[in-house]
């Protein structure tokens, strides 16, 4: 008999609770005005300017000694709190530590002028499959909350910590946040049982994406540039889709998955990735270069030890102008489009967007190839491509 066991339901009302109180009192938003304007009642324009930049641009000025870690970090957590509260997008928030590590970042950039890694003072948001110690893993799950991968155990609970934590960390990332996803993930919206749903922040009739839609919101509304999510089919492709961001999802082994929550771990047919947002390009590959950086292939053998090969990047670099029209002097990019897998075709939309894609490639002068489903003649075209 459980006559003693409170409900889901209290469990999940009380975890929201927990979570609000987490926002300082000055944060807390007073009236329902529209999202287009919140942060008018709690920002100053220094604030606004700050989380206004990208993610280089805030790395960049931090680098300088034009702003300090405590002073953008401050401006994040403030912005990611009115976005919680406009959007419901935060399974966790743990602002005054990172406050407190951005004080510590501070005292190493004064003791030594210059920053302890490329992300120094830089915030970073985590869709809630990445532990962090100390905090909760709910993953939305109602029976993971007070613990993180499940565990309860006095001695284990809340100390596990994900490799690409523990690099972030080392790259002098500032964590800060936890954002939402739909329970057993898996799924292209963002809703579960302990926060409800995530909308889209530019029209809250849409969906914001999934299942790192937490992520794509968040991003929308200011309240983070660079965020770390999980991909198998679009999980970081369809929020960045939905709300008007970037992403990449690097090939599965690129980037560490060790001690990742996950609703089917151990499934290796189709595998899970770690991934990125970002508001902007540059951001993506700033954080793809540090990751990689760090070696992470010494710490889990199951990633590919292959470093951020830049000259790859200036060979392709090179094929184009700086517009994006292909050189004359030097053979074009190629593009390969897989329209159809034979079975299902994309909705009307993406099919038209797709087009606006290949005619623009087109103009610009450079190739694109249509791929087909089969292996033979995938393999094919792949090899033109390159």
């Amino acid at each position: 008999m459980r006559l003693n066991q409170r409900s889901w339901g209290e469990l999940a009302a009380d975890k929201r609770a927990a979570t609000l109180a987490k926002v300082p009192e000055a944060w807390r938003l007073r009236t329902t005005q529209h999202h287009s304007t919140f942060h008018l009642q709690i920002l100053d324009q220094d604030e606004i300017a700050i989380t206004s930049q990208n993610t280089t641009q805030t790395a960049s000025t931090i680098e300088a000694g034009h702003l300090t870690a405590v002073q953008v970090t401050t401006a994040f957590c403030k912005r990611a709190a009115i976005a919680h509260q406009i959007n419901n997008c935060l399974h966790e928030i743990f602002f005054d530590q990172a406050v407190e590590r951005a004080k510590q970042l501070d005292a190493y950039f004064a003791q030594h002028k210059k920053p302890c890694g490329p992300l120094h003072g830089v915030p970073v948001s985590l869709k809630d499959q990445f532990h962090v110690k100390d905090i909760d893993t709910t993953m939305g799950y109602v029976g993971w909350i007070g613990s993180n991968l499940g565990i309860k155990h006095p001695e284990q609970s809340h100390s596990v910590e994900s490799q690409i934590t523990t690099e972030l960390l080392g790259l002098g990332a500032v964590l800060y946040c936890k954002t939402s996803l739909p329970q057993t993930l898996l799924f292209g919206e963002t809703k579960n049982n302990i926060i409800g749903e995530t909308l889209n922040p530019h029209n809250q009739n849409l969906s914001c994406g999934g299942s790192s839609g937490g992520e794509g919101a968040l991003q929308a509304l200011g309240g983070s540039t660079l965020g770390v999510g999980t991909d198998i089919g679009g999980s970081v492709r369809i929020p960045a889709a939905f709300n008007g961001i970037f992403s990449i999802k690097p090939t599965p082994e690129r980037v560490s998955y060790r001690e990742v929550a996950n609703t089917n771990p151990g499934q290796n047919t189709y595998r899970s990735t770690v991934g990125f947002l970002n508001t902007s390009l540059d951001g993506l590959e700033l954080i793809l270069r540090s990751i990689l950086s760090t070696e992470p292939w010494l710490r889990d053998p199951a990633v590919v030890p292959i470093p951020f090969r830049n000259q790859i990047v200036d060979d392709f670099l090179s094929r184009a102008e700086r517009d994006g029209t292909a050189k004359t002097t030097d053979k074009p990019l190629k593009l390969g489009i897989l329209w159809t897998d034979g079975q299902v075709r994309p909705h009307p939309p993406v099919t038209r967007g797709l087009q606006m894609v290949v005619d623009a490639v087109k103009e610009a002068g450079h190739k694109v190839l249509r791929l087909s489903c089969s292996v033979y003649s995938l393999d094919v075209a792949l090899h033109y491509i390159r």
